[in-house]
């Protein structure tokens, strides 16, 4: 990813992205997007309507949600969004897990999901690229994807319940699994690039940023860090109108 700053705030971008025509940027610290002003602050600088992002409450889940031109009911729960809404801005956030962004540029559709453990074992990103295939006619090997910076396994101890949960329905996720000492950890984003691969997105159409949530203190947020001190960067995007 590169940096820019856009008035007082500074945001990374994916540069395979830019070709798509897609306004996508995630926020760095000390933006914390939980809360309000901090997701209209960020909106603002991508020049993006504040008043109509979609941003849901996530649950570490699979649910995929539309987001059909304006921001989402206060209720609404889900681990992705869609859209095909030209101005249409979508957010979703997180302190160490993934963000995934998948773009077809030809129907200028595109979706972001928040990638947990949880969500990533059950196929969230899949959940996503199908979701967009069928709402929209979207076309996987067509599609762009980028995963934004993650904790990476080195710094991802886990107990046996999360190689497990992936294994249990992928028998491949077997080659994320690390053994350091003693203790397991576990490659997450190694992991949902191997989904998207297998929503049928093209290998060389996934860009994946290999900056670590947890060792970047000066631009990321990381929960395994800070703890319940942690606030949340997110990654917002929109076709123009």
């Amino acid at each position: 990813m590169i940096g820019e700053t856009i008035g007082d705030i500074r945001v990374l971008r994916f540069p395979t992205l830019r070709r798509t025509g897609i306004t996508c940027a995630l926020s760095t610290v000390p933006l914390d997007v939980r809360e309000p002003e901090g997701r209209d602050r960020f909106a603002r600088g991508l020049n993006l309507d504040p008043d109509r992002v979609a941003t849901p409450r996530q649950e570490h889940k699979t649910t995929i949600v539309r987001a059909d031109g304006g921001p989402l009911a206060e209720n609404t729960r889900a681990d992705g969004v869609i859209t095909d809404v030209p101005g249409q801005p979508i957010m979703l956030r997180a302190a160490d897990c993934s963000l995934v962004i998948v773009v077809d540029p030809a129907i200028r559709a595109f979706g972001i999901a928040h990638a947990g453990w949880k969500g990533s074992a059950r196929g969230v990103v899949v959940q996503l690229v199908r979701a967009l295939e069928r709402h929209y006619g979207a076309i996987p090997g067509e599609c762009r994807a980028a995963i934004a910076p993650t904790i990476t396994w080195e710094r991802y101890p886990v107990g046996s319940e999360v190689p497990a949960a992936f294994i249990k329905h992928r028998s491949w996720a077997k080659e994320f699994v690390h053994h350091v000492d003693g203790q397991l950890h576990f490659d997450v984003r190694g992991a949902n690039r191997r989904f998207l691969i297998e929503a049928g997105i093209p290998e060389a159409n996934i860009e994946m940023c290999l900056m670590c949530t947890h060792n970047n203190p000066d631009l990321l947020h990381s929960f395994r860090r800070n703890s319940n001190g942690s606030g949340h960067h997110g990654l917002m995007a929109a076709f123009p109108e």
